[in-house]
């Protein structure tokens, strides 16, 4: 299947799952996810009508939107879903419509050092550590509030939400409890940090299972792009 055709099958997977959870289709943002693809790929996504791009690497994302602003002309967005490390922050502010993994003051405290100068002000989802898994990022679920309170103190972050990695699984279902809990604990927190509206959670294995359960952004690569090379 083209990429095209790609893009289709996925948009009918969303508007389907979106359906039977009886939610909104538009409710729910579909985020391209480009690590490893070509620049001549993401062309031909845009002129498939995707406009909006997750990057996992700050050098990669350079190089791309690079190419990118110089040779279409569509609003194109560019969301950062990687591992964010302090002396990385300086290329994404301004540049990145939202940066998906803030989970930890020390990033914290370099994107209020760069942000004032630019004038701008930097919008971010928290990464929740579901599964416990060592190797990724994210705070604990029981460290959520404290990290929350200190984001207080930095005016140039704006908190949209929260993402999750969470384990992989060849079954979607025995993904879903971990979407799930990350809703629960967005539901819960909402009254008092009312700017908790996205759930960024759901993959190409598991999108549908996330969007049953709340996500309001899935991260979608290989359905759309096929296998990594």
């Amino acid at each position: 299947m083209d990429l095209a055709g790609s893009l289709e099958s996925v948009k009918e997977r969303m508007e389907k799952a979106a359906a039977r959870a009886g939610r909104d289709v538009n409710d729910v943002k579909l985020v391209a996810v480009t690590k490893g693809v070509e620049p001549g790929r993401i062309i031909e996504a845009v002129k498939a009508g995707l406009l909006t791009f997750g990057e996992n690497y700050a050098q990669e994302f350079r190089l791309k939107k690079e190419i990118i602003d110089r040779t279409v002309v569509e609003n194109v967005r560019w969301h950062f879903i990687g591992r964010l490390q302090r002396n990385k922050v300086k290329y994404l502010i301004g540049e990145v419509d939202l940066i998906h993994s803030l989970d930890s003051l020390s990033v914290a405290r370099e994107i209020e050092k760069k942000a004032p100068g630019l004038g701008t002000v930097v919008p971010v989802l928290v990464e929740v550590d579901t599964g416990g898994e060592a190797a990724k990022g994210g705070v604990r679920a029981g460290d959520l509030v404290g990290f929350l309170e200190s984001l207080r103190q930095f005016p140039s972050i704006e908190v949209r939400g929260l993402m999750t990695m969470p384990p992989y699984f060849d079954e979607p279902e025995r993904v879903r409890p971990y979407f799930k809990a990350l809703r629960e604990l967005r539901d819960k927190l909402k009254s008092a940090y009312p700017g908790l509206r996205e759930l960024s959670m759901g993959m190409s294995g598991d999108f549908e299972a996330a969007i049953e359960e709340g996500a309001t952004i899935v991260r979608v690569g290989s359905a759309i792009f096929g296998p990594r090379q």
